[in-house]
This record gives structure tokens, sequence and C-alpha cells, in this order.
């Protein structure tokens, strides 16, 4: 059998075991006390795997940026994906009863929680910047009893799309597909596939919302941006203690720190200084050419500073997830 090992000599490999003869290990990835076994192993760039084991018959990848932590356990015959920027966390278990048909396939921006349970007799899909809390479980083969006495049995495929929600304990059962933008109650069992933009709650789950998302007005996207950085100025304060001063007014909302301030404008005339972080729903790109930015419609941000990145750290908590660019693309 031909070999074809490509690891980045900028890859940090330690007491890990890889069995495939197809590996290709990106620049900063980090692999520590990890086993994986698999036809072909692709690791991307800044990836980070701790004390864990996937296993598969096929390909397995794991995107850029992406954290499996420690005693998390996969294993899908089929095959294992996992996108850019995702998190497994903790004491996740992929598997059950295998067949030439089980396989996870995991997004971009996603995270799956502590000691969740995802059961890997079929398919699951599960699109981008899905939130599965702990203890969640989900399922794509359910039969114990003797089908041949008349036994409930179901094997099928679970898909969840993107931007959907399932707080902990959440139970999810073979042959659903949840749609985009759907929010699951905690606790709640999904019996039955849910359409787009629903909250769903009970059990077994039952619609009791048809939300609005993306219709907010300027000014309630306002109001709420204005209590996220009011927020933020005290986590800043008391947790950080990175210690700030507040001026505002009806145009602005300014956090001064030692040598930056974040600066949330409504308008761009007025006189903006060099170590300004200009935060808006939109930004004119003759304003991203000169200062580090943040702006919110897009989810897009150019940093360089610790403060910027506390802040979006900070404003994840509110399901803002923003992706940083290079000013080169602007």
């Amino acid at each position: 059998m031909n070999s074809d090992k490509n690891i980045s000599k900028y890859a940090v490999i330690k007491n890990t075991s890889l069995e495939s003869d197809d590996i290709h290990i990106e620049s900063g990835a980090q692999l520590t006390n990890v086993h994986i076994r698999a036809r072909k192993i692709t690791i991307k760039s800044n990836a980070s795997l701790a004390e864990c084991k996937l296993f598969s018959d096929h390909e397995i990848k794991v995107g850029e940026s992406t954290v499996i932590k420690e005693r998390t356990i996969m294993n899908a015959f089929n095959g294992i994906s996992i996108g850019d920027r995702t998190v497994i966390d903790r004491d996740v278990f992929v598997g059950g009863i295998q067949s030439e048909r089980s396989r996870l396939e995991v997004g971009d921006d996603c995270v799956i929680l502590y000691r969740s349970y995802l059961n890997t007799t079929r398919i699951i899909s599960i699109k981008n910047n899905v939130g599965i809390g702990g203890y969640c479980l989900i399922f794509t083969h359910s039969a114990w009893q003797n089908v041949l006495q008349g036994n409930p049995f179901k094997f099928a495929n679970v898909e969840i799309r993107d931007n959907v929600w399932l707080p902990w304990n959440a139970t999810i059962l073979p042959g659903v597909i949840i749609d985009n933008d759907v929010t699951v109650g905690a606790g709640a069992v999904v019996t039955k596939s849910l359409p787009a933009f629903v909250i769903a709650v009970g059990v077994p789950a039952k619609i009791i919302k048809t939300k609005k998302t993306g219709l907010l007005s300027e000014n309630q996207k306002e109001r709420i941006i204005l209590e996220i950085l009011s927020d933020f100025q005290g986590y800043a304060n008391d947790f950080l203690k990175l210690k700030n001063v507040v001026s505002r007014s009806s145009e602005e909302y300014i956090l001064q720190f030692n040598e930056t301030r974040l600066r949330y404008a409504k308008k761009f005339d007025k006189d903006f200084k060099s170590f300004d972080i200009v935060v808006s729903f939109k930004i004119p790109n003759e304003m991203k050419n000169k200062y580090e930015w943040i702006e919110l419609d897009t989810l897009t941000a150019c940093i360089k500073s610790e403060i910027s990145r506390h802040f979006l750290t900070f404003i994840r908590r509110y399901g803002l997830k923003l992706k940083s660019v290079s000013p080169s693309i602007i």
C-alpha cells in the first residue's frame, strides 16, 4: 500500500497514535494524547485535539481552529467530518451500533457540549452555527425488543440545519429534520421534523411560537447593542480588571481604556483617533482602511488589540460570532 504522510513541521504532536497510510496535518495543529484510526486523516491548521479518540473506516477530517476536548470518543464507520472553528466538549460520545451508512457531519462554528451522545447507526448531519447543549441525545437508531413480535423499530438519518439551538438535555429521535433557525426548549423530546424559525418545547416537542428573526428595526438593534456595551463595561471593569470610563451621546457610546477606545458610532463625521476600535452596524470602507473595526450586520471584524479580542469573545454569549478578516481583503 502506498503511504502518503504530509505533517507540517509546525504542527505539535505529543503522545499520539495515528493509524493511517494517508495523513495530512497542517501548520499550527496540536495533538496531545490522541488516538486516531482511519483510512485518511486530515487535520487542518490550528486545530487542537487533546486526550480524545476518533475511529472510522473512511476519512476523518477536522477543520481549521476546531477544538476536540478530553475524553471525547467518536466512531462512525463511513466517515467523520468536522468543519472550522467548531468545539467538541469533554466527554462527548459519538457511536453506537455501526453500519455501512454510519457517518457524522458537523459544519462550521458549531458547539457540542459536555456529555452529549450522538448515535451514528445512520447519518447525523449538523450544518453551520449549531449549538448543542450538554447531555443532549441524538439517535438514528431505535430498536430493542423483538420486531417480529410487533415491537417498534426505526433506522433513519437526522439532519440539523443552520443556526439551530438545542439547549441542555434535548433529545432528537430518528428521522427528524430540524430546519434553519429553530430553537428547542431544554429537556424537549423532538419526535417529528420542525420547520424553520420556530420555538418548540415539551415532551413530545410542540411548536409554541414562530420567530421573526431578522426583522428588528434599527432602533431595536441599537437598544440591544447599547445594552451589550453597558454589560461589557462592567465585565471589563470588574472581571477583567481593565479600568475604563464611559462617555455617551445620542450618536456614540465610548469606552475609554488606558490607550484604547471602544467606540460605537452611528455616524462617522467626527474626529476619530488611531487608537479607536470602531463598532457599528455598517462601517464605510474608508474607515476600515484606517482603524480596527467590528461590523455587526456582516458579523466581521478586523482587530489586533487586547480590548477588541476581549469584546469579540464577550459578545459570543449574545450569539454574535464574528469572523476576523485581513485588511487586505477589504
